[in-house]
């Protein structure tokens, strides 16, 4: 973690969701935030072309997944610290 502070190794490019949910403690690889943000969108308009679920879930099922995204990286965080 010290060479990453004095700018001897350049810290690898975070995809967007990670940086946009600001994950501090998750290491989230590109293939999993496509799955995790893509899929949860393509999941959530199956369920709504099928009639399970009514439309509104469309957008509601991807900010659920970045929530609990989020506060799994809040949890790990916490039990880093005490842990």
């Amino acid at each position: 973690m010290s060479e990453y502070r004095h700018g001897r190794v350049s810290r690898p490019r975070r995809p967007w969701y990670a940086r946009m949910l600001r994950l501090r403690h998750l290491y989230l690889s590109n293939i999993w935030c496509v799955v995790l943000f893509e899929g949860s969108i393509a999941l959530a308009v199956l369920m709504a072309l099928t009639e399970l679920v009514s439309w509104w879930v469309v957008p509601v099922l991807p900010l659920a997944v970045a929530g609990m995204v989020k506060l799994n990286d809040l949890i790990a965080g916490t039990l880093e610290r005490h842990g």
